[in-house]
């Protein structure tokens, strides 16, 4: 599978079946231009910059009390195939959100994890995690040094740092980040905003 970032908390994910993640381009300056047509979109909770998701003609899976135009919602705990794609939804704790959320999905056979915005305590153990996409900017969401307890939580095979520098509450340096967690003994992958990697 082809993972690329396309800044803030939005990935595109992408083999057979593209699925995009918390999209965010509109009023968003770091934003690439994204001419991809996803097949199935996941949206973690209802703030602006997760949920640019009106110029897309695709299912949304999103939280339960939470609409979208062809939402599919689900509910925490909750685990459904959609696009064929495995999807189980899992708490977050994001204390500015009324639904906060974030996704276990299944990509050939390799578990991912996008929790949403989040703070350490929304981080639990959900079993093998290859790919873990985790908060770095603080003030919404985890901290560096929180991210690098989270990933001592998760133990991710691949940790990939989001959500930092988009907003100027959220400023951080991704490579402090990938020092700590590397000297922890964690993987980490530092992406350019549109940089693509295979996994």
């Amino acid at each position: 599978m082809k993972i690329r970032w396309l800044s803030h908390a939005c990935f595109e994910i992408r083999n057979d079946t593209t699925i995009l993640i918390d999209p965010f381009f509109s009023n968003n300056p770091l934003a690439p231009e994204y001419k991809g047509k996803p097949d199935l979109i996941l949206v973690t909770h209802e703030h602006m910059d997760h949920t640019d998701v009106s110029r897309f003609d695709s299912p949304v899976v999103c939280p339960r009390g939470f609409k979208t135009p062809k939402s599919q919602e689900m509910m925490i705990g909750e685990k459904r195939t959609v696009q064929g794609i495995r999807i189980e939804m899992v708490a977050s704790n994001h204390s500015h959100s009324k639904y906060a959320t974030g996704f276990v999905f299944e990509v050939e056979g390799k578990r991912l994890y996008h929790p949403g915005d989040t703070f350490l305590k929304g981080v639990t153990q959900l079993g093998k995690i290859d790919v873990f996409f985790v908060p770095i900017g603080g003030y919404f969401t985890m901290n560096i040094d929180e991210a690098v307890e989270a990933l001592k939580i998760i133990k991710p095979e691949l940790a990939i740092p989001m959500h930092y520098n988009t907003l100027p509450q959220i400023q951080a340096d991704p490579s402090e980040f990938a020092a700590k967690a590397e000297k922890a003994g964690f993987k980490v992958k530092v992406l350019k905003i549109d940089e693509e990697i295979e996994v």
